[in-house]
C-alpha cells in the first residue's frame, strides 16, 4: 500500500520473517537508520569509557567504601578493559552463528544488567564485577558494529559511517562527563543502563545483514534485506549488487575457516595490518587520557578547572570526529593516519615537557604555562580523533576477509584491549616510577613509530569494494 506523507515521499510495506519494513524512494534513509541503530552499541562502549573519569573520584569523595586506595582506583578503572579482552573471541563467534543484528540484541541484555549491578554496588568487589561485565558487553559492539555497518550500506559512504562510529563513541564519553559533574555515580551507572534499552529498540527495527543471510542460504529474506537497505521495493534495482554478493559469499564457503589459514599471506598481511593499527592506537596513550583525565588536570595544577579542562576535551572530541567523517572518504586513510599521528606524537611531547618543567620547578607550575596542558590535550584529541581513533575499527571491517571475519576481528579486537588494559592498569604506576612526563614522551615515541608504519605499509582502501580491498594482498 503507497502512502505520502507531507514531504511527498512514497512508501510501500514488505513482510518478511524479520518483520514489516517501509522501504522508501530516498535511496540512502533506510542505510542511515540500519547504521544508526548499530551506532548506538558505540554510544555504549562511550559510556563505559567514559564512567571512570568522573566515577572514581566520586566514589573516592563520597567514601561509599571507604577512601580507595591506587591499586582499587587503578582496579576499577582497568578491569572493564579486562573483560574486553573476552569478548572478541564471543562477539566473533556469535555474529557467525547468531548473525550481526541479534548479536546485538542479546549483548544488549548483559550491559542493562552490569549497569544495574553498578548502581546497586555494596562494595569494592561488586563495582569490579560490574566494571567486567560493562566492559565485556561494551567491547562486543564495538566488533559487531563495524562489521554490520560495512556490510549494508553502499561502498561510497562505508568510511563516512565508520566515523559515524566513534562519533557516538565520544558522544557517550561526554555524556559521562557532562552529567558527572551534576551527579553521583550511582545514578551515571542507572543512566547508563538506559543506553543499552535503546539499543535493543533501534535494533529490532531493522534488518539482518544480507551478506550474513546469503551466507546461510537465506537468499529470500537477503533479498528483502538489500531491497529495504537500497530505499526500492524493485527488484530489478539490487539484481546486480544481489548477485556480486552472492558470488562473494560462495567464493567464502568453499574455504572453510581453520587457525593455520590465519597464516595465509592474503590473510595474514591484512590482520597484521589491523593488529599494528590497534598498536598505535592504545600506545599512543588515548585510555590513560581519557580514563585518567580528571587526574591529570588535578595533577597539572593548572590555572583552569580540571572539570572544566575535562569536558573541554571530550566536547573538542566529538566536534573533530563529526568533521572526520566527512575527511576520511575525501582525503583518504592513508594522509589522515599520518597527520593523526604526528599531531599527536608533538602535543604528547610537549605535555611531557610541561610536566618536566613542573618536575623541574620543585612540583610547581612554571610561570605563565599553566594554560600549557589543556592546549596539549586539545591538540592530542583533535589528532587522534582525526583518524587514530575510528580508523583501525574501520579499517578492521574493510582489511578483513569476509570468510574470516569473525575469527580474525576477535584476535584483533581482544589484541586491542589487552594493549588497553595494560596501558590502563600501568599508567598510575608507571607515572609515580618515570613520572608522568616519562609516560608521555614514551607515548609520543610510540606515535613516532606509526608515523613510518603509515608512510611504509597502510595500504589506501578509499573507494574500493570490500572484494577490491582483498585483492591488494592477493
Amino acid at each position: 500500500m503507497l502512502e505520502e506523507d507531507n514531504s511527498s515521499q512514497c512508501e510501500i510495506n514488505i513482510d518478511t520473517q524479520y518483520g514489516t519494513f517501509p522501504h522508501s524512494e530516498v535511496n540512502r534513509r533506510n542505510q542511515i537508520l540500519a547504521a544508526l541503530s548499530a551506532a548506538v552499541g558505540a554510544l555504549i562502549t562511550g559510556t563505559m569509557l567514559g564512567w571512570s573519569s568522573p566515577g572514581i573520584p566520586n566514589l573516592n569523595e563520597r567514601q561509599d567504601f571507604g577512601v580507595l586506595t591506587n591499586q582499587e582506583k587503578s582496579w576499577i578503572g582497568s578491569i572493564a578493559t579486562l573483560g574486553a579482552v573476552l569478548s572478541g573471541f564471543v562477539a566473533g563467534f556469535c555474529i557467525e552463528k547468531f548473525g550481526r543484528k541479534y548479536t546485538m540484541l542479546l549483548l544488549s541484555v548483559p550491559s542493562v544488567l552490569g549497569w544495574l549491578l553498578m548502581a546497586c554496588s555494596q562494595n569494592v568487589p561488586m563495582i569490579l564485577v560490574a566494571r567486567f561485565i560493562t566492559g565485556f558487553a561494551a567491547a562486543s559492539f564495538l566488533v559487531v558494529g563495524p562489521v554490520y555497518i560495512t556490510e549494508v550500506v553502499e561502498s561510497e559512504i562505508r568510511g563516512i559511517w565508520g566515523t559515524v562510529f566513534n562519533f557516538m563513541l565520544c558522544i557517550g564519553i561526554l555524556l559521562m562527563y557532562v552529567l558527572g559533574t551534576f551527579v553521583s555515580w550511582i545514578w551515571l551507572s542507572i543512566i547508563s543502563a538506559v543506553v543499552p534499552v535503546i539499543m535493543f529498540i533501534s535494533m529490532s527495527m531493522v534488518p539482518e545483514s544480507p551478506r550474513y543471510l546469503l551466507s546461510k542460504g537465506k537468499l529470500e529474506p537477503a533479498t528483502a534485506s538489500l531491497k529495504w537497505l537500497r530505499g526500492t521495493f524493485d527488484e530489478a534495482e539490487i539484481e546486480t549488487e544481489l548477485k556480486l554478493l552472492q558470488k562473494s559469499v560462495h567464493e567464502d564457503s568453499r574455504q572453510p575457516v581453520r587457525i593455520q589459514d590465519l597464516l595465509q599471506p592474503s590473510i595474514f598481511k591484512p590482520l597484521s595490518i589491523t593488529m599494528a593499527l590497534m598498536f598505535f592506537q592504545q600506545f599512543g596513550g588515548i585510555n590513560a587520557v581519557i580514563f585518567f583525565s580528571l587526574e591529570t588536570f588535578k595533577t597539572a595544577a593548572s590555572d583552569i578547572d580540571a572539570n572544566v579542562s575535562s569536558i573541554t576535551i571530550i566536547f573538542i572530541q566529538v566536534i573533530v570526529v563529526g568533521m572526520s567523517a566527512f575527511l576520511v572518504d575525501r582525503c583518504g586513510r592513508r594522509i589522515l593516519f599520518i597527520i593523526s599521528d604526528t599531531g599527536m606524537a608533538i602535543s604528547l611531547a610537549v605535555l611531557g615537557l610541561f610536566f618536566f618543567l613542573k618536575f623541574q620547578n620543585g612540583d610547581e607550575v612554571p610561570k605563565n604555562l599553566g594554560w600549557l596542558p589543556l592546549v596539549s590535550l586539545v591538540v592530542y584529541i583533535i589528532s587522534y580523533n582525526l583518524f587514530l581513533g575510528p580508523g583501525p575499527w574501520l579499517m578492521m571491517s574493510e582489511l578483513l576477509p569476509s570468510r574470516v571475519k569473525g575469527l580474525a576481528s576477535a584476535i584483533a579486537s581482544s589484541f586491542c584491549w589487552l594493549l588497553a588494559f595494560v596501558v590502563t592498569k600501568t599508567f598510575e604506576d608507571l607515572s609515580s616510577s618515570i613520572h608522568p612526563h616519562g609516560c608521555y614522551w614514551l607515548f609520543s615515541s610510540v606515535s613516532v613509530l606509526g608515523i613510518a608504519f603509515g608512510c611504509l605499509f597502510l595500504p589506501e582502501t578509499k573507494g574500493k569494494t570490500l572484494d577490491e580491498i582483498q585483492n591488494i594482498f592477493k
